[in-house]
């Protein structure tokens, strides 16, 4: 039979590949995950405002195996024929592209591969300019040399976390996504920027928490760098507070692959009762543990594709959402064997239960929530935790003198006494004639558990007391030669 070929249309396809959903920090995510499937342990993620001749710009650089030539043009072409072994958290070929383009009109990469016995590779560069693409319509890859980048380019693309081996992806053009960070009003740009970091950093750290935590056989631990900050893994099941793991199920499943072919795996599901409020071990935490979206929203299941987060929080339309049971998320983990019966998409954002499993797990659930319900309705009153907070009193250890309730509760940091006030409405600061520094916060106020410390050189009363120093000196209250440094450095030196 003959055969006619009938090539998409490059400016058609691609602009319909960029709406595929990705939000900025979905699509930094699957980038993050190529960097783990190339066996990275430090990721950067770097986000720039305009500076200069340098424009907007988002960098994401590992120190993965990296790529020579061939590997790079084969990763850069859409739908590409990498092959994913098991344990690979890639898919379909796109996410590097689609999960770029969707955000910017100029990817540019950059890689360098490990160097093997007897060989020493160069960095190769490669991009997609979306503007020369729509001008030709046609699949045009852009081979920029060393000559023909740009100075600030240059820079980046010879990341220091790469210098050995690694890749750098660069995304620039991005307005249309990002119109903010280059708003011409500076404080538009730094206040998109601050809200930006945040939304970033707290998916990373939600989806990729087993790896940076070191837990995922096999792998290197991963340390992931947002802006120049480590980020800190968010375990969402609290496993070093008080929480109850349920009896686990393995629940064995066969299935069609995209093949055809008959796949058998197990299905591993693990309930957790986290603590209620009064039971986790300070205030900071337990709003930690909201998550991102809080505590209603990050009740029910938490669905891991080689322990890989894809889906946080939600009922698979098994149950409502309710205040009484939202200390219950339930860990259900799978192998990317099972793809199609988890109808995972090319985004990698959401996931379902399977039919052929879905009624043997929702006849547990019930049970589960039954359990998670009885330790929320076991809170002592307010009136008792009040009482038990009012009684847990702080003395400095260079007193000796008797304390109770009645009395003002103080704690002393070099200079800086702190000390609790319930005629204040709002925490003030002031510096008295001596050059010391009193601090006054009020019992209602969510910095008022510092009171609580047993230790007075603890280093969370010592973080709190520096946020409250550093906000006085912008707001030119108290001077800095005044603060006790070395006090506040040694506490940290101390607790770390």
């Amino acid at each position: 039979m003959k055969t006619l070929k009938a090539d998409p249309g490059a400016k058609r396809l691609i602009e319909s590949l960029r709406n595929m959903g990705y939000d900025s920090s979905t699509a930094i995510a699957d980038l993050v995950d190529n960097s783990i499937t190339a066996n990275a342990s430090e990721i950067y993620v770097d986000i720039l405002l305009p500076k200069g001749s340098t424009p907007a710009a988002i960098i994401i650089a590992d120190n993965g195996d990296g790529m020579d030539r061939e590997e790079l043009h084969e990763a850069m072409r859409f739908g590409s024929n990498q092959e994913y072994s098991a344990g690979d958290l890639g898919k379909y070929g796109l996410g590097l592209k689609t999960a770029s383009l969707g955000q910017c009109r100029t990817l540019t990469v950059a890689s360098k591969a490990k160097p093997k016995r007897g060989s020493r590779p160069r960095r190769v560069y490669m991009r997609w300019d979306l503007d020369h693409v729509y001008k030709t319509d046609g699949w045009d890859l852009l081979i920029p040399s060393d000559d023909e980048l740009q100075s600030w380019e240059n820079e980046i693309l010879n990341h220091l976390v790469a210098q050995d081996h690694g890749t750098i992806v660069l995304w620039t053009n991005l307005q249309e996504t990002l119109p903010l960070l280059s708003d011409l009003d500076i404080r538009k740009q730094e206040k998109f920027l601050a809200h930006l970091i945040d939304e970033v950093s707290s998916h990373l750290r939600m989806v990729f928490h087993r790896f940076m935590q070191g837990t995922v056989t096999g792998r290197r631990k991963l340390d992931i760098h947002v802006c120049g900050e480590k980020l800190v893994p968010w375990d969402p099941f609290c496993r070093e507070e008080k929480t109850k793991e349920l009896d686990i199920m393995r629940l064995p499943l066969v299935c069609e692959d995209t093949d055809g072919l008959k796949v058998k795996d197990t299905i591993t599901i693990t309930p957790f009762i986290l603590p209620r409020e009064d039971e986790f071990s300070s205030t900071a935490t337990w709003r930690d543990a909201s998550g991102p979206r809080n505590w209603n929203q990050q009740q029910g299941f938490y669905f891991y594709r080689n322990n890989r987060l894809l889906q946080a929080g939600g009922w698979s339309r098994l149950r409502a959402v309710d205040e009484h049971t939202k200390l219950l998320r339930i860990a259900v983990d799978f192998t990317s064997n099972l793809d199609r019966a988890f109808s995972i998409n090319i985004t990698k954002m959401r996931s379902r239960i399977p039919p052929e499993i879905r009624e043997e797990i929702a006849n547990h659930v019930g049970g589960w929530a039954k359990k998670a319900r009885e330790r929320y309705d076991n809170a002592p009153s307010r009136s008792s935790v009040s009482s038990n907070k009012s009684s847990h009193v702080s003395i400095p250890a260079h007193k000796n003198t008797e304390q109770t309730v009645h009395k003002p509760r103080e704690i002393r940091l070099g200079s800086v006494t702190i000390s609790s006030n319930e005629k204040l409405g709002t925490i003030a600061v002031s510096e008295n004639r001596k050059g010391e520094i009193i601090i006054s916060i009020p019992r209602n106020h969510e910095f008022h558990e510092i009171f609580s410390i047993q230790n007075e050189n603890d280093l969370r009363s010592a973080y709190v007391v520096m946020l409250l120093l550093i906000e006085a000196v912008a707001k030119k209250k108290v001077r800095v030669s005044n603060i006790p440094l070395e006090l506040l450095k040694k506490i940290y030196r101390q607790n770390i």
